[in-house]
């Protein structure tokens, strides 16, 4: 087991340790949201036919020259074509023409209503086209046999919308990794639960949950683990026989009622490493217990939130078959002063907002890692690379954003 070493090993380790969930095939009506999990190609052209954008005529483009609003062309109108009509019967001449309606082999041009009297037996044509004007072309948007999109990406709706329009009924994605989240400490107690002296709510439980679920995962919850080892033990390997990862937070320390290393020993969960150089969220374990992963955080409830952001969330974002599990890094201003200085990467809880000078970063709070009154308005981190060295005012940083749409 290594000890008190760099985030990027930390990651590196648990990564080296895990895999990119299987596959499974859903109905495109279901894949919303899930992460793709094959290339896409186009089976056919988009559009398959010479299409019209507009409501309007479609015309050999020679008829129509030397038209102007003052002197129109008036052209005799051999028929309407809507959007869906099969045009393989009809004879040469002009045609009221509807958007999305297949443009006859015959017509070179499509005037728009506008530039027209809009008639309905003659129309009167109040501009010169060009050969193919409005006329959108076979294959214009996506060819045949062209890669739409790569794997390893979250399906929104927009690709839902061309994954339709290509007849793509099913689709592959990577199934939705388990995820099982436990807290520890005889101080925790449930929301129902009466406030007694000494006592706290479980606001770890909520937070991981909220965290994990805005990534697509619906964690499941294993209550609160007694400060015992029997108990935290029987925990844990509930969870890892339920599970593919298994997340859990407090008791990872070194005091007297911390047992969390001791429980990996009983179940004989390989340890990867225990304490990170960071803060807030030092003291963090990982192990790895077959091919199921368990990632123990600290019990404070900042630490706890911001080492699943830092650590955890890559981990179960490759899991999940995401292709960018890594988070994006931006530069930004600082607008506050955070003073206290460190020897090992900080992470600060903060509110990015785009100002004249481009990012512009305040505080969201106090920065203690009991505190979680910061975490309300925060929606970034900043990362101190130089610890060392107090972050003033008009520093330039580096960040993160901790909800960006994957």
């Amino acid at each position: 087991m290594e000890k008190f070493i760099d985030i990027d090993r930390a990651i590196e380790l648990i990564l080296s340790n895990c895999k990119i969930m299987n596959t499974q095939i859903v109905k495109l009506e279901d894949s919303y949201n899930r992460i793709l999990a094959s290339d896409v190609y186009s089976k056919i052209p988009i559009p398959n036919f010479r299409k019209s954008p507009f409501d309007g005529y479609c015309l050999k483009n020679y008829l129509s020259k030397g038209a102007t609003k003052e002197k129109p062309v008036i052209l005799e109108i051999s028929g309407v074509i809507k959007a869906g009509d099969d045009i393989s019967g009809l004879v040469d001449g002009v045609y009221k023409i509807m958007t999305g309606a297949e443009v006859p082999g015959f017509c070179d041009l499509v005037i728009k209503n506008e530039d027209t009297d809009c008639g309905s037996l003659k129309v009167a044509i109040y501009k010169e086209g060009e050969s193919g004007e409005n006329i959108i072309k076979i294959g214009e948007d996506v060819g045949a046999g062209i890669k739409i999109v790569d794997k390893g990406i979250k399906i929104k709706p927009g690709l839902v919308a061309m994954l339709a329009s290509i007849g793509m009924a099913e689709v592959e994605v990577y199934k939705v990794p388990r995820v099982g989240i436990m807290t520890s400490g005889d101080e925790v107690i449930e929301l129902n639960q009466e406030l007694l002296p000494g006592k706290i709510y479980n606001s770890n439980k909520y937070a991981l949950m909220a965290f994990i679920n805005d990534i697509g995962i619906k964690a499941i919850d294993y209550g609160v683990a007694e400060d015992t080892l029997d108990d935290l033990k029987d925990k844990i390997q509930l969870s890892l026989s339920e599970n593919d990862v298994i997340i859990t937070t407090g008791g990872v320390s070194v005091g007297d009622f911390d047992f969390i290393e001791e429980a990996y020993d009983m179940l004989n969960i390989k340890k990867l490493f225990w304490s990170v150089k960071m803060k807030p969220g030092t003291p963090i374990m990982a192990g790895v217990f077959g091919d199921k992963i368990i990632i123990s955080l600290p019990g404070s409830p900042a630490a706890s939130l911001i080492t699943y952001e830092v650590i955890a969330k890559p981990i179960l974002k490759y899991m999940m078959g995401l292709s960018n599990f890594k988070p994006k890094k931006y530069i930004g201003i600082m607008k506050d002063n955070f003073k206290k200085t460190s020897n090992i990467t900080r992470f600060l809880r903060v509110l990015v907002k785009t100002g004249h000078e481009g990012y512009e970063i305040s505080l969201s709070g106090k920065q203690n890692a009991g505190i979680l009154h910061s975490m309300i308005n925060f929606n970034a981190l900043v990362e101190v690379i130089n610890p060392d060295k107090p972050v003033m005012i008009g520093d330039k940083v580096q960040f993160s954003f901790i909800n960006e749409d994957l």
